[in-house]
């Protein structure tokens, strides 16, 4: 999400949740109202955690507080929501050290998913802005919201396992090709790398940088799916997309011979809490359930949908998916729901909002 809504560093409240024992750990989640972020705040809550939420306009999200009571079972007075300007400028330090202040872990799940230069400004100046004050502030963990689009190396064959500490994109022939988005992302992600002293492969390369850094943790995840928790109309790209799909509008002459890398957004925001949690946790982690074909997605839309047809089958053999090295992402000691799972509750979703 882009968060639009101006915020001076003055009105912040503080002490952070003064209302709040102080033995439960804090959190910040910076675009706490998004798809990824508002999961994220949920989670954090089931976990203990009292949260800070950046949001567009506190009384348009009331929401979220409102869910978190009658979904965790915890006070609404345990979510503080903040409004926020994020810009394609760096915010001001007073600005991200007051919103992080007793915070003991960051998650900037912010977003700005446009094909453009800017985007490139927007996703790296606020995350490094975001590793900044997180080492002046002593938070002890930040989680950036990524993307599988930074893993991709030049020339690579699916059959070979990707890794997420060996496998990178290179940002520049993203550029080139005028994918700004996943440009933007690999950028991000090392350029927060190089703020705490750390090379891609999340090695320490400068002690000074390196010496009182929080850990830094980053997940990359590609299409996310699942209930949308926002109330409003649904919006991002992957629902959207789903929708169209779903209506025949879309992905409706033949099924590409090829395969999507697919995460529950309840999933990953749990990976992305547990990164947190874990103490050993460091660098990047595939959030991906795995590659499915598209014959087996749109299969089992079609069980999940019986009013969806599936366009015929592509001619040949199938093509091999991408192959994931899961080893980091297993050490996090998650199990992921299945994804005729994911698909049925989201089809349930979309037709209770009518979309479908």
């Amino acid at each position: 999400m882009v968060l639009f809504i101006a915020l001076r560093a003055s009105k912040i409240q503080k002490p952070f949740l003064s209302t709040l024992a102080s033995t439960r750990p804090k959190a910040t989640v910076i675009g706490g109202t998004g798809f990824v972020g508002s999961n994220v705040v949920l989670q954090l809550l089931k976990k203990g955690y009292d949260v800070r939420a950046t949001c567009r306009d506190v009384n348009k999200s009331q929401w979220l507080k409102q869910l978190s009571e009658r979904e965790t079972n915890v006070s609404s007075n345990n979510v503080e929501l903040v409004p926020l300007t994020l810009t394609a400028e760096s915010p001001p330090d007073k600005l991200m050290d007051t919103l992080l202040e007793g915070t003991e872990a960051v998650f900037f799940c912010a977003g700005f998913e446009h094909q453009d230069p800017s985007t490139i400004d927007f996703m790296v100046k606020n995350a490094v802005a975001v590793c900044k004050a997180a080492k002046r502030q002593k938070c002890e963990c930040v989680v950036l919201t990524s993307s599988g689009g930074s893993t991709n190396p030049i020339g690579h064959k699916n059959e070979v396992p990707k890794n997420e500490i060996l496998h990178w994109s290179d940002p520049e022939n993203q550029k080139s090709k005028g994918r700004f988005s996943p440009a933007a992302k690999t950028l991000m992600e090392l350029n927060s790398l190089s703020e705490y002293g750390r090379n891609s492969k999340n090695e320490v390369v400068d002690n000074k940088k390196a010496e009182g850094s929080p850990r830094l943790c980053i997940m990359n995840p590609n299409l996310i799916l699942g209930p949308q928790l926002h109330p409003g109309p649904i919006s991002g790209n992957s629902l959207p997309w789903i929708v169209s799909i779903l209506k025949g509008e879309k992905m409706n002459s033949e099924i590409p011979n090829d395969s999507m890398s697919i995460i529950d957004v309840r999933d990953l925001a749990a990976l992305h809490v547990a990164c947190a949690s874990d103490k050993t946790a460091s660098g990047r982690y595939f959030g991906v359930n795995k590659s499915f074909p598209w014959e087996e997605i749109l299969s089992g839309f079609e069980k999940a949908y019986p009013s969806y047809k599936k366009p015929k089958r592509f001619e040949g053999r199938s093509a091999v998916p991408t192959q994931f090295d899961f080893s980091r992402r297993d050490s996090l000691g998650l199990k992921l729901r299945s994804l005729d799972q994911t698909l049925a509750d989201l089809v349930e979703f979309l037709s209770e909002k009518g979309s479908i």
